[in-house]
């Protein structure tokens, strides 16, 4: 990513600088302080084009992709940092009137060497409540390698996710660790994932995540599951995916966190009719999600009304 936006938008003393920071573990410092010194427009406009051969529209934004780094620039409320945290946004779903469906939370730190895992179940999950991805899942706590937890936990800590693509909502989130119970199905596996993509309060398009930690598939459906003829990102399974039978659940508890702004994604978990939250994402895959056939990132793109 460094290498792309130094090719991309940096004067040629500077781009050398970067490619030797690269070569030894101390320049990478330089490297990294290099790339955060960039403005925000210029490294979404640089991902942007990096990622799909063309100049980011920032006066009209049409596309999907388009506007959400708009919006990432342009619409900057403080209750989206609240959402975005995957710990303060507990709070704003329980005002929503779905605190009934917010996970078992068993702990929460601010430095990975208070955990007491000698009080926590012998299953759990462990997150930082500022990035994308970044969870510890413990099946069973006895051959759980804390050590290396601790560890992995500290790194995550150190760095926000708003620096990875500049995702404004993280920015100013106070890094902490949660510990939840682990969500498993009835075949012990981890639950599916059903991401609904909500423009001004209306799911739109509900993406289902299946083989998320093996070959990741997605398959998309409208809110009558019918299946959408498209690809976003990743392939479909291939499989017939059962309707949930919480989906009229799901459909209001999305329609209910969503209102009020122009699009955001809400991630949620069905193990038979309960609904469990998982979180609420403003820029989903950094404005970087690539449809085929891609006239679709323009039909998903006309939904979002951009606000003035």
């Amino acid at each position: 990513m460094i290498k792309t936006l130094a090719r991309s938008i940096l004067p040629s003393s500077l781009r050398m600088a970067i490619y030797e920071a690269r070569q030894r573990p101390w320049k990478r410092d330089i490297s990294q302080w290099c790339y955060d010194w960039l403005p925000d427009k210029y490294v979404h406009s640089a991902q942007f084009k990096a990622h799909f051969g063309r100049p980011l529209n920032w006066e009209a934004p049409t596309t999907f992709n388009e506007k959400i780094h708009w919006l990432s620039l342009n619409h900057q409320l403080p209750i989206m940092t609240q959402c975005a945290d995957k710990y303060s946004v507990r709070e704003f779903v329980t005002q929503r009137g779905c605190g009934h469906i917010l996970n078992d939370l068993y702990g929460v730190w601010d430095d990975p060497a208070y955990i007491d895992f000698t009080t926590l179940p012998s299953s759990f999950v462990l997150k930082v409540n500022h990035g994308s991805g970044q969870n510890l899942i413990c099946k069973e706590k006895a051959s759980f390698n804390v050590g290396a937890a601790r560890q992995k936990l500290a790194q995550w800590m150190k760095r926000s996710e708003y620096w990875v693509s500049r995702e404004w909502a993280y920015k100013d989130i106070t890094p902490r660790i949660i510990c939840e119970r682990l969500l498993k199905d009835e075949h012990d596996n981890v639950p599916t994932d059903y991401k609904f993509f909500c423009f001004n309060g209306e799911p739109m398009m509900i993406q289902v995540i299946t083989d998320r930690f093996t070959e990741h598939k997605r398959d998309l459906f409208d809110i009558h599951w019918n299946v959408l003829p498209f690809i976003l990102s990743k392939p479909s399974s291939g499989q017939v995916i059962p309707k949930p039978s919480a989906l009229v659940l799901m459909i209001e508890t999305a329609k209910a966190l969503s209102h009020g702004f122009p699009f955001v994604r809400v991630d949620l978990y069905a193990i038979g009719t309960a609904v469990t939250f998982g979180e609420m994402t403003w820029y989903p895959e950094g404005g970087l999600a690539r449809f085929t056939p891609d006239d679709y990132d323009t039909r998903y793109g006309e939904m979002i009304v951009l606000p003035r």
